[in-house]
Protein backbone atom coordinates (compact mmCIF):
# COMPACT_ATOMS: atom_id res chain seq x y z
CA UNK A 1 0.00 0.00 0.00
CA UNK A 2 1.61 3.30 -1.41
CA UNK A 3 0.87 6.53 0.24
CA UNK A 4 0.70 5.61 4.22
CA UNK A 5 1.63 2.80 5.84
CA UNK A 6 -0.70 -0.42 6.80
CA UNK A 7 -1.14 0.69 10.04
CA UNK A 8 -2.21 4.22 9.16
CA UNK A 9 -4.56 2.85 6.77
CA UNK A 10 -6.30 0.55 9.75
CA UNK A 11 -6.56 3.54 11.65
CA UNK A 12 -7.94 5.79 9.00
CA UNK A 13 -10.54 3.43 8.54
CA UNK A 14 -11.67 2.72 11.99
CA UNK A 15 -10.86 -0.75 12.24
CA UNK A 16 -8.00 -0.07 15.20
CA UNK A 17 -10.42 1.56 17.84
CA UNK A 18 -7.81 1.55 20.71
CA UNK A 19 -4.12 2.57 20.33
CA UNK A 20 -1.29 0.01 22.06
CA UNK A 21 0.47 1.52 24.24
CA UNK A 22 2.98 -0.73 23.91
CA UNK A 23 4.86 -2.71 21.01
CA UNK A 24 3.63 -5.93 21.83
CA UNK A 25 0.21 -4.55 23.37
CA UNK A 26 -2.94 -5.73 21.05
CA UNK A 27 -5.06 -2.85 20.07
CA UNK A 28 -8.89 -3.16 20.48
CA UNK A 29 -10.49 -3.84 17.21
CA UNK A 30 -14.34 -2.48 16.40
CA UNK A 31 -15.70 -5.57 14.83
CA UNK A 32 -18.49 -3.32 13.03
CA UNK A 33 -15.94 -1.55 11.36
CA UNK A 34 -14.30 -4.44 10.21
CA UNK A 35 -17.52 -5.59 8.73
CA UNK A 36 -17.71 -2.69 6.76
CA UNK A 37 -14.65 -3.33 4.65
CA UNK A 38 -16.36 -6.28 2.84
CA UNK A 39 -19.52 -6.13 0.50
CA UNK A 40 -21.99 -7.97 2.28
CA UNK A 41 -25.53 -8.49 1.56
CA UNK A 42 -27.43 -6.35 4.33
CA UNK A 43 -30.59 -8.08 4.24
CA UNK A 44 -28.91 -11.60 4.84
CA UNK A 45 -27.55 -13.30 8.00
CA UNK A 46 -24.84 -15.69 6.77
CA UNK A 47 -22.94 -18.03 8.69
CA UNK A 48 -21.51 -19.42 5.65
CA UNK A 49 -19.25 -16.93 4.94
CA UNK A 50 -16.76 -19.70 5.06
CA UNK A 51 -17.50 -21.19 1.81
CA UNK A 52 -15.98 -18.52 -0.78
CA UNK A 53 -15.02 -15.69 1.10
CA UNK A 54 -16.16 -11.88 0.76
CA UNK A 55 -12.68 -10.20 -0.29
CA UNK A 56 -11.92 -7.13 2.88
CA UNK A 57 -11.43 -3.42 0.67
CA UNK A 58 -7.84 -3.96 1.11
CA UNK A 59 -7.98 -7.15 -1.19
CA UNK A 60 -10.03 -5.97 -3.98
CA UNK A 61 -7.91 -2.93 -4.10
CA UNK A 62 -4.74 -4.88 -4.79
CA UNK A 63 -6.63 -7.20 -7.58
CA UNK A 64 -7.52 -4.14 -9.08
CA UNK A 65 -4.22 -2.74 -8.70
CA UNK A 66 -2.39 -5.85 -10.33
CA UNK A 67 -5.48 -6.26 -13.11
CA UNK A 68 -4.74 -2.67 -14.58
CA UNK A 69 -1.01 -3.70 -14.10
CA UNK A 70 -1.83 -6.68 -16.87
CA UNK A 71 -4.66 -5.37 -18.54
CA UNK A 72 -1.87 -2.55 -19.31
CA UNK A 73 1.53 -4.62 -20.12
CA UNK A 74 0.30 -8.62 -19.85
CA UNK A 75 3.98 -9.31 -20.49
CA UNK A 76 4.13 -7.85 -17.16
CA UNK A 77 3.63 -11.20 -15.56
CA UNK A 78 5.87 -9.53 -12.27
CA UNK A 79 7.56 -13.23 -10.69
CA UNK A 80 9.04 -11.10 -8.03
CA UNK A 81 5.58 -10.56 -6.86
CA UNK A 82 4.94 -14.22 -6.34
CA UNK A 83 7.95 -14.81 -4.09
CA UNK A 84 6.98 -12.05 -2.15
CA UNK A 85 3.08 -13.91 -1.75
CA UNK A 86 5.44 -17.11 -0.73
CA UNK A 87 7.19 -14.84 1.79
CA UNK A 88 3.81 -13.46 3.77
CA UNK A 89 2.28 -16.93 3.54
CA UNK A 90 5.89 -18.46 5.02
CA UNK A 91 5.41 -15.57 7.50
CA UNK A 92 2.47 -16.23 8.67
CA UNK A 93 2.06 -19.83 8.84
CA UNK A 94 5.39 -19.72 10.59
CA UNK A 95 7.83 -21.01 8.08
CA UNK A 96 10.25 -19.95 5.44
CA UNK A 97 9.73 -18.61 1.72
CA UNK A 98 11.08 -21.75 -0.06
CA UNK A 99 8.77 -24.37 1.67
CA UNK A 100 5.42 -22.72 0.05
CA UNK A 101 4.00 -23.62 -3.36
CA UNK A 102 1.24 -21.98 -4.93
CA UNK A 103 -1.62 -23.52 -5.86
CA UNK A 104 -5.03 -23.17 -6.86
CA UNK A 105 -6.92 -24.85 -4.34
CA UNK A 106 -6.72 -27.21 -1.84
CA UNK A 107 -7.81 -30.32 -3.85
CA UNK A 108 -5.41 -29.45 -5.95
CA UNK A 109 -2.77 -29.09 -3.88
CA UNK A 110 -3.29 -32.73 -2.13
CA UNK A 111 -3.45 -33.85 -5.42
CA UNK A 112 0.36 -32.29 -6.31
CA UNK A 113 1.37 -33.44 -2.72
CA UNK A 114 -0.39 -37.23 -2.78
CA UNK A 115 0.22 -37.55 -6.65
CA UNK A 116 4.27 -36.52 -6.25
CA UNK A 117 4.78 -38.68 -2.81
CA UNK A 118 7.55 -41.34 -3.52
CA UNK A 119 5.15 -44.25 -3.12
CA UNK A 120 5.51 -48.34 -3.98
CA UNK A 121 3.20 -50.31 -4.37
CA UNK A 122 3.76 -51.94 -1.13
CA UNK A 123 2.98 -49.34 0.80
CA UNK A 124 -0.80 -47.87 2.20
CA UNK A 125 -2.04 -44.28 2.46
CA UNK A 126 -3.95 -44.10 5.75
CA UNK A 127 -6.89 -41.67 6.36
CA UNK A 128 -9.59 -40.75 8.08
CA UNK A 129 -13.49 -41.67 7.10
CA UNK A 130 -13.93 -37.93 7.87
CA UNK A 131 -11.81 -36.20 6.01
CA UNK A 132 -13.18 -34.35 2.75
CA UNK A 133 -14.46 -36.88 -0.10
CA UNK A 134 -11.71 -34.99 -2.64
CA UNK A 135 -9.06 -35.74 -0.07
CA UNK A 136 -9.37 -39.37 -0.15
CA UNK A 137 -9.96 -38.91 -3.95
CA UNK A 138 -6.55 -37.39 -3.84
CA UNK A 139 -5.15 -40.70 -2.39
CA UNK A 140 -6.40 -43.02 -4.33
CA UNK A 141 -5.82 -41.51 -7.80
CA UNK A 142 -2.36 -41.41 -6.15
CA UNK A 143 -2.31 -45.22 -5.11
CA UNK A 144 -3.60 -46.63 -7.79
CA UNK A 145 -1.62 -45.42 -9.99
CA UNK A 146 1.59 -47.58 -8.31
CA UNK A 147 -0.76 -50.28 -7.07
CA UNK A 148 -0.94 -48.93 -3.32
CA UNK A 149 -3.85 -49.13 -1.14
CA UNK A 150 -5.34 -46.49 0.47
CA UNK A 151 -6.86 -48.01 3.83
CA UNK A 152 -10.02 -45.61 5.86
CA UNK A 153 -9.91 -45.55 9.54
CA UNK A 154 -11.81 -44.24 12.23
CA UNK A 155 -10.30 -42.05 14.44
CA UNK A 156 -12.90 -41.24 17.20
CA UNK A 157 -16.28 -42.89 18.19
CA UNK A 158 -18.51 -39.60 18.73
CA UNK A 159 -17.45 -36.36 17.43
CA UNK A 160 -19.20 -34.53 20.10
CA UNK A 161 -16.62 -36.20 23.02
CA UNK A 162 -13.39 -36.73 21.27
CA UNK A 163 -10.44 -36.12 23.01
CA UNK A 164 -6.81 -35.65 21.95
CA UNK A 165 -6.08 -39.29 23.46
CA UNK A 166 -8.46 -40.85 21.55
CA UNK A 167 -7.19 -40.00 18.69
CA UNK A 168 -3.50 -40.26 19.27
CA UNK A 169 -4.18 -43.86 20.83
CA UNK A 170 -6.71 -44.77 17.49
CA UNK A 171 -4.28 -43.88 15.04
CA UNK A 172 -0.88 -45.36 17.12
CA UNK A 173 -3.05 -48.92 16.42
CA UNK A 174 -3.65 -47.99 12.52
CA UNK A 175 -0.20 -47.22 11.51
CA UNK A 176 1.73 -50.04 10.17
CA UNK A 177 4.90 -50.83 8.93
CA UNK A 178 3.55 -50.27 5.60
CA UNK A 179 2.08 -47.11 5.86
CA UNK A 180 3.85 -43.95 3.97
CA UNK A 181 1.43 -41.48 4.63
CA UNK A 182 -1.06 -40.23 7.22
CA UNK A 183 -4.01 -37.64 5.90
CA UNK A 184 -6.00 -35.90 8.17
CA UNK A 185 -7.64 -32.36 8.81
CA UNK A 186 -7.31 -29.74 11.01
CA UNK A 187 -10.77 -28.87 11.46
CA UNK A 188 -12.88 -31.43 9.26
CA UNK A 189 -16.02 -29.40 7.52
CA UNK A 190 -17.82 -32.56 8.21
CA UNK A 191 -18.08 -32.19 12.06
CA UNK A 192 -16.53 -29.41 13.01
CA UNK A 193 -13.66 -31.33 15.03
CA UNK A 194 -10.72 -29.99 15.55
CA UNK A 195 -7.84 -32.82 15.21
CA UNK A 196 -4.88 -32.68 17.68
CA UNK A 197 -2.13 -31.97 15.07
CA UNK A 198 1.03 -32.15 17.14
CA UNK A 199 -0.78 -35.35 19.05
CA UNK A 200 -0.61 -36.92 15.61
CA UNK A 201 2.66 -35.59 14.53
CA UNK A 202 4.00 -37.22 17.91
CA UNK A 203 2.65 -40.81 16.69
CA UNK A 204 3.48 -40.30 13.47
CA UNK A 205 7.60 -39.89 14.57
CA UNK A 206 6.86 -42.63 16.87
CA UNK A 207 6.50 -44.72 14.00
CA UNK A 208 9.33 -43.21 11.86
CA UNK A 209 12.31 -44.35 14.23
CA UNK A 210 14.32 -46.68 12.56
CA UNK A 211 12.91 -46.19 9.12
CA UNK A 212 14.78 -45.75 6.15
CA UNK A 213 14.12 -41.87 4.14
CA UNK A 214 12.15 -44.28 1.51
CA UNK A 215 9.72 -46.12 4.20
CA UNK A 216 9.25 -42.59 6.57
CA UNK A 217 5.43 -41.91 6.70
CA UNK A 218 4.55 -38.18 6.43
CA UNK A 219 1.44 -36.25 8.22
CA UNK A 220 -0.23 -34.32 5.58
CA UNK A 221 -2.84 -32.37 7.05
CA UNK A 222 -5.83 -30.12 5.20
CA UNK A 223 -5.51 -27.31 6.55
CA UNK A 224 -8.02 -25.11 4.82
CA UNK A 225 -10.47 -24.34 8.02
CA UNK A 226 -7.94 -24.50 10.56
CA UNK A 227 -6.06 -21.18 8.58
CA UNK A 228 -6.85 -18.19 9.48
CA UNK A 229 -9.20 -19.71 11.89
CA UNK A 230 -7.02 -21.19 14.95
CA UNK A 231 -4.03 -18.74 16.46
CA UNK A 232 -1.29 -21.53 15.69
CA UNK A 233 1.26 -21.50 13.30
CA UNK A 234 0.60 -24.26 10.47
CA UNK A 235 4.30 -25.15 9.61
CA UNK A 236 4.98 -25.67 13.67
CA UNK A 237 1.92 -27.94 14.02
CA UNK A 238 4.48 -30.93 13.52
CA UNK A 239 2.99 -32.08 10.10
CA UNK A 240 5.37 -32.89 7.40
CA UNK A 241 2.76 -30.72 4.77
CA UNK A 242 0.39 -28.74 5.13
CA UNK A 243 -2.33 -27.82 2.20
CA UNK A 244 -4.90 -25.24 2.51
CA UNK A 245 -6.87 -22.90 0.17
CA UNK A 246 -6.52 -19.28 1.21
CA UNK A 247 -9.79 -18.36 -0.32
CA UNK A 248 -12.00 -19.13 2.94
CA UNK A 249 -11.19 -18.25 6.25
CA UNK A 250 -8.16 -16.01 5.44
CA UNK A 251 -10.02 -13.79 3.36
CA UNK A 252 -7.89 -14.07 0.19
CA UNK A 253 -8.99 -14.06 -3.54
CA UNK A 254 -10.98 -17.03 -5.05
CA UNK A 255 -9.19 -19.38 -6.78
CA UNK A 256 -5.81 -19.28 -4.36
CA UNK A 257 -4.28 -21.69 -2.21
CA UNK A 258 -0.99 -22.78 -0.40
CA UNK A 259 1.24 -26.07 -0.04
CA UNK A 260 4.05 -26.13 2.60
CA UNK A 261 6.59 -28.57 2.99
CA UNK A 262 9.00 -29.86 5.90
CA UNK A 263 11.87 -29.18 4.06
CA UNK A 264 13.41 -32.37 5.52
CA UNK A 265 11.48 -33.96 3.41
CA UNK A 266 11.24 -32.17 0.04
CA UNK A 267 12.98 -34.85 -1.83
CA UNK A 268 10.14 -37.17 -1.09
CA UNK A 269 7.81 -35.54 -3.06
CA UNK A 270 8.29 -34.87 -6.85
CA UNK A 271 6.59 -31.73 -9.28
CA UNK A 272 3.59 -33.03 -11.04
CA UNK A 273 3.24 -30.97 -13.33
CA UNK A 274 5.61 -27.84 -15.02
CA UNK A 275 6.12 -24.91 -12.99
CA UNK A 276 6.56 -21.45 -13.04
CA UNK A 277 9.31 -21.26 -10.01
CA UNK A 278 12.58 -22.73 -10.09
CA UNK A 279 13.06 -20.98 -6.64
CA UNK A 280 12.92 -23.94 -4.55
CA UNK A 281 11.85 -27.79 -5.05
CA UNK A 282 8.95 -26.82 -2.92
CA UNK A 283 7.92 -23.95 -5.36
CA UNK A 284 8.59 -25.97 -8.20
CA UNK A 285 5.51 -27.95 -7.04
CA UNK A 286 3.10 -25.12 -8.07
CA UNK A 287 1.31 -25.72 -11.20
CA UNK A 288 2.43 -23.49 -14.33
CA UNK A 289 0.93 -22.21 -17.23
CA UNK A 290 -1.63 -19.07 -17.02
CA UNK A 291 -3.26 -18.31 -14.09
CA UNK A 292 -5.66 -15.75 -12.47
CA UNK A 293 -2.19 -13.80 -11.40
CA UNK A 294 -4.38 -10.38 -10.15
CA UNK A 295 -5.56 -13.12 -7.45
CA UNK A 296 -2.50 -15.06 -6.72
CA UNK A 297 -0.79 -11.93 -5.90
CA UNK A 298 -3.55 -10.41 -4.64
CA UNK A 299 -3.15 -13.10 -1.41
CA UNK A 300 0.02 -10.89 0.15
CA UNK A 301 -2.93 -8.34 0.77
CA UNK A 302 -5.16 -11.00 2.37
CA UNK A 303 -2.46 -11.88 4.70
CA UNK A 304 -1.48 -8.33 5.65
CA UNK A 305 -4.93 -7.49 6.16
CA UNK A 306 -5.00 -10.77 9.24
CA UNK A 307 -1.86 -9.91 10.41
CA UNK A 308 -3.10 -6.36 11.01
CA UNK A 309 -6.37 -7.35 12.64
CA UNK A 310 -3.76 -9.96 15.08
CA UNK A 311 -4.15 -14.05 14.18
CA UNK A 312 -4.93 -13.87 18.11
CA UNK A 313 -8.00 -11.46 18.11
CA UNK A 314 -9.35 -12.91 14.81
CA UNK A 315 -9.66 -16.94 16.25
CA UNK A 316 -10.97 -15.32 19.63
CA UNK A 317 -13.63 -13.75 17.52
CA UNK A 318 -14.25 -17.13 15.98
CA UNK A 319 -14.38 -18.92 18.71
CA UNK A 320 -16.18 -16.61 21.22
CA UNK A 321 -19.10 -16.77 18.55
CA UNK A 322 -18.87 -20.46 18.16
CA UNK A 323 -19.28 -20.90 21.65
CA UNK A 324 -21.97 -18.68 21.59
CA UNK A 325 -23.68 -20.71 19.15
CA UNK A 326 -22.78 -23.81 21.09
CA UNK A 327 -24.23 -22.85 24.15
CA UNK A 328 -27.36 -21.75 22.68
CA UNK A 329 -28.21 -24.79 21.21
CA UNK A 330 -27.42 -26.93 23.80
CA UNK A 331 -31.00 -24.82 25.28
CA UNK A 332 -32.76 -26.22 22.84
CA UNK A 333 -34.76 -29.37 23.22
CA UNK A 334 -34.23 -31.84 20.24
CA UNK A 335 -31.58 -30.29 19.47
CA UNK A 336 -27.62 -32.84 19.23
CA UNK A 337 -24.35 -30.91 18.41
CA UNK A 338 -22.07 -32.83 16.63
CA UNK A 339 -18.86 -30.59 17.29
CA UNK A 340 -17.23 -30.45 20.73
CA UNK A 341 -17.82 -27.94 22.93
CA UNK A 342 -14.59 -28.40 24.26
CA UNK A 343 -13.06 -24.71 22.83
CA UNK A 344 -9.48 -26.60 22.08
CA UNK A 345 -11.21 -29.48 19.71
CA UNK A 346 -13.08 -27.24 17.89
CA UNK A 347 -12.53 -24.03 15.97
CA UNK A 348 -15.32 -22.05 13.52
CA UNK A 349 -17.28 -24.96 12.58
CA UNK A 350 -20.79 -26.13 14.28
CA UNK A 351 -22.68 -29.29 13.28
CA UNK A 352 -25.87 -30.28 14.72
CA UNK A 353 -29.15 -31.58 14.20
CA UNK A 354 -32.68 -30.78 14.60
CA UNK A 355 -35.43 -33.35 15.39
CA UNK A 356 -36.96 -34.57 12.62
CA UNK A 357 -35.54 -33.19 9.71
CA UNK A 358 -32.54 -33.36 7.80
CA UNK A 359 -30.10 -31.02 7.68
CA UNK A 360 -31.06 -30.08 4.34
CA UNK A 361 -34.64 -29.18 5.31
CA UNK A 362 -33.75 -27.14 8.22
CA UNK A 363 -31.06 -25.07 5.82
CA UNK A 364 -34.41 -24.31 3.56
CA UNK A 365 -36.39 -23.39 6.20
CA UNK A 366 -33.70 -20.59 7.81
CA UNK A 367 -33.28 -19.73 4.16
CA UNK A 368 -36.77 -18.41 3.97
CA UNK A 369 -36.02 -15.87 6.75
CA UNK A 370 -32.35 -15.02 5.50
CA UNK A 371 -30.38 -17.15 7.25
CA UNK A 372 -27.65 -18.30 5.06
CA UNK A 373 -26.29 -21.88 6.70
CA UNK A 374 -25.08 -25.07 5.07
CA UNK A 375 -24.81 -29.20 5.38
CA UNK A 376 -21.94 -31.44 5.40
CA UNK A 377 -22.07 -32.57 2.00
CA UNK A 378 -20.68 -36.09 3.99
CA UNK A 379 -22.72 -39.81 4.64
CA UNK A 380 -24.75 -37.75 7.35
CA UNK A 381 -25.27 -34.21 5.41
CA UNK A 382 -25.63 -32.21 9.28
CA UNK A 383 -26.78 -28.91 9.60
CA UNK A 384 -23.62 -26.68 9.82
CA UNK A 385 -22.60 -23.17 10.63
CA UNK A 386 -19.44 -21.17 10.50
CA UNK A 387 -18.38 -18.39 12.51
CA UNK A 388 -16.74 -15.47 10.93
CA UNK A 389 -15.20 -12.03 12.34
CA UNK A 390 -18.12 -10.84 9.85
CA UNK A 391 -20.42 -12.11 11.91
CA UNK A 392 -22.05 -10.13 15.07
CA UNK A 393 -23.24 -11.67 18.17
CA UNK A 394 -27.23 -10.65 17.47
CA UNK A 395 -26.58 -12.83 14.02
CA UNK A 396 -26.22 -16.07 16.40
CA UNK A 397 -28.93 -15.32 18.50
CA UNK A 398 -31.39 -14.34 15.63
CA UNK A 399 -30.21 -18.00 14.02
CA UNK A 400 -30.74 -19.31 17.31
CA UNK A 401 -34.02 -18.55 18.08
CA UNK A 402 -35.12 -19.30 14.29
CA UNK A 403 -34.04 -22.67 15.16
CA UNK A 404 -35.71 -22.72 18.43
CA UNK A 405 -38.76 -22.20 16.52
CA UNK A 406 -38.22 -25.30 14.08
Amino acid sequence: MRGMDRRDFLVGTGLIAIAPTAASAAPGLDWGAVRREFRLDPALTNLGLFYLASNPRQVRAAVETFKRRLDANSHDLMPAQADEVAAALGRYVGGAADDIALVPNTTIGLSIVYGGLRLRADQELLLSDQDHAWHQQAAQLAAGRVGAKVRIGTLYADSARVTEDEVATRLRGAITPQTRAVGITWVQSSTGVRMPVRACAAVVAEANKGRSPEDRCLLIVDGVHGLAAVDDDAARLGADVFVAGTHKWLFGPRGTGMVWVNPQVSNQISPLLPSLSNRSATAALGPGGFHAFEHYYGVRAAVEFHQHLGRDRVAARVAELAARFKDGLASIPGVVIHTPRDASMSAGLVCFDVGGQTGDQVVARLSQKRIQITTAAYRIPYARVGTSILNTPAEIDRTLKEIRAL
